[in-house]
Protein backbone atom coordinates (compact mmCIF):
# COMPACT_ATOMS: atom_id res chain seq x y z
CA UNK A 1 0.00 0.00 0.00
CA UNK A 2 1.06 2.98 -0.86
CA UNK A 3 0.53 6.77 0.73
CA UNK A 4 -0.09 10.02 -1.23
CA UNK A 5 2.24 12.95 0.82
CA UNK A 6 3.82 15.85 0.53
CA UNK A 7 7.92 15.60 0.02
CA UNK A 8 9.93 18.38 1.68
CA UNK A 9 9.73 20.82 -1.51
CA UNK A 10 5.93 20.41 -1.24
CA UNK A 11 5.40 18.26 -3.84
CA UNK A 12 2.88 14.98 -4.09
CA UNK A 13 4.44 12.03 -3.82
CA UNK A 14 3.76 8.25 -3.48
CA UNK A 15 5.45 6.74 -0.63
CA UNK A 16 5.18 2.80 -0.27
CA UNK A 17 4.52 1.92 3.52
CA UNK A 18 6.71 -0.36 3.63
CA UNK A 19 9.62 2.55 3.48
CA UNK A 20 8.49 4.47 5.97
CA UNK A 21 10.53 3.91 9.24
CA UNK A 22 8.82 5.90 11.58
CA UNK A 23 5.97 8.58 12.32
CA UNK A 24 6.84 11.24 14.40
CA UNK A 25 4.79 14.02 15.82
CA UNK A 26 5.53 17.86 14.63
CA UNK A 27 4.11 20.64 15.20
CA UNK A 28 3.11 20.34 11.75
CA UNK A 29 1.49 17.21 11.94
CA UNK A 30 2.75 13.93 11.60
CA UNK A 31 6.16 13.39 9.49
CA UNK A 32 6.80 10.14 7.83
CA UNK A 33 10.40 9.56 7.51
CA UNK A 34 11.97 6.76 5.52
CA UNK A 35 15.11 4.80 5.87
CA UNK A 36 17.07 7.12 4.00
CA UNK A 37 16.15 10.11 5.74
CA UNK A 38 13.54 12.09 3.42
CA UNK A 39 10.74 13.15 5.32
CA UNK A 40 6.87 13.67 4.45
CA UNK A 41 4.14 15.20 5.50
CA UNK A 42 -0.07 15.07 5.32
CA UNK A 43 -1.21 18.62 3.41
CA UNK A 44 -1.89 20.70 5.72
CA UNK A 45 -3.79 23.92 3.83
CA UNK A 46 -6.49 24.01 1.44
CA UNK A 47 -3.67 24.82 -1.24
CA UNK A 48 -1.97 21.40 -0.55
CA UNK A 49 -4.90 19.39 -0.23
CA UNK A 50 -6.38 20.59 -3.69
CA UNK A 51 -2.66 20.21 -5.02
CA UNK A 52 -2.88 16.48 -3.55
CA UNK A 53 -6.26 15.37 -4.36
CA UNK A 54 -6.27 17.89 -7.80
CA UNK A 55 -5.57 14.52 -10.28
CA UNK A 56 -8.14 12.73 -9.01
CA UNK A 57 -11.07 15.02 -10.00
CA UNK A 58 -11.27 17.04 -7.08
CA UNK A 59 -11.49 21.03 -7.38
CA UNK A 60 -10.90 24.12 -4.76
CA UNK A 61 -14.43 25.77 -5.15
CA UNK A 62 -13.81 27.91 -2.19
CA UNK A 63 -11.40 29.14 0.08
CA UNK A 64 -12.23 26.18 2.52
CA UNK A 65 -13.72 23.44 0.23
CA UNK A 66 -12.14 20.86 -2.06
CA UNK A 67 -15.15 19.36 -3.51
CA UNK A 68 -15.17 15.82 -5.53
CA UNK A 69 -16.35 16.99 -9.13
CA UNK A 70 -17.47 13.39 -10.14
CA UNK A 71 -19.69 13.12 -6.60
CA UNK A 72 -21.18 16.71 -7.12
CA UNK A 73 -24.58 16.16 -8.77
CA UNK A 74 -25.96 20.02 -8.71
CA UNK A 75 -25.29 23.45 -8.56
CA UNK A 76 -27.72 26.11 -7.13
CA UNK A 77 -26.15 30.09 -8.76
CA UNK A 78 -28.61 31.69 -6.11
CA UNK A 79 -27.27 30.02 -2.89
CA UNK A 80 -23.89 29.72 -4.56
CA UNK A 81 -23.82 25.85 -3.33
CA UNK A 82 -23.01 22.91 -4.87
CA UNK A 83 -24.69 19.64 -3.69
CA UNK A 84 -24.39 16.06 -3.86
CA UNK A 85 -27.72 14.21 -3.37
CA UNK A 86 -31.29 14.64 -5.08
CA UNK A 87 -32.62 16.92 -1.96
CA UNK A 88 -31.08 19.94 -3.27
CA UNK A 89 -34.47 20.86 -4.75
CA UNK A 90 -35.82 21.22 -1.06
CA UNK A 91 -33.17 23.17 -0.13
CA UNK A 92 -31.79 20.11 2.23
CA UNK A 93 -29.17 17.83 1.36
CA UNK A 94 -25.73 17.73 1.52
CA UNK A 95 -23.55 20.99 0.23
CA UNK A 96 -20.10 22.90 -0.41
CA UNK A 97 -20.09 26.68 -0.98
CA UNK A 98 -19.05 27.99 -4.10
CA UNK A 99 -17.05 31.40 -4.44
CA UNK A 100 -17.84 33.72 -6.78
CA UNK A 101 -14.54 33.41 -8.10
CA UNK A 102 -14.92 29.62 -8.78
CA UNK A 103 -18.30 29.87 -10.51
CA UNK A 104 -17.92 28.43 -14.05
CA UNK A 105 -15.88 25.33 -13.07
CA UNK A 106 -19.58 24.30 -11.74
CA UNK A 107 -21.65 26.24 -14.33
CA UNK A 108 -22.00 22.70 -16.07
CA UNK A 109 -23.84 21.44 -12.91
CA UNK A 110 -26.73 23.44 -13.50
CA UNK A 111 -29.93 22.20 -14.42
CA UNK A 112 -31.89 23.86 -17.35
CA UNK A 113 -35.22 23.34 -18.17
CA UNK A 114 -36.87 25.48 -21.57
CA UNK A 115 -34.32 28.50 -21.44
CA UNK A 116 -34.56 28.81 -17.49
CA UNK A 117 -32.80 27.61 -14.72
CA UNK A 118 -34.97 24.85 -12.71
CA UNK A 119 -32.06 24.57 -9.95
CA UNK A 120 -31.46 21.67 -8.73
CA UNK A 121 -34.03 19.69 -9.17
CA UNK A 122 -33.07 16.27 -10.14
CA UNK A 123 -29.88 14.19 -10.50
CA UNK A 124 -27.38 15.64 -13.67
Amino acid sequence: MQLLLLNKNGEREWVPMDKICFVSHTSKGPQFVTKSGASYHYPQTMEQVALVFGPFGYERLDRNVVVNMAAAVCYNPVERNVYFDDAAGSGGGLYATVSGANVDKVKHLMIREQEEVTYCTSAA
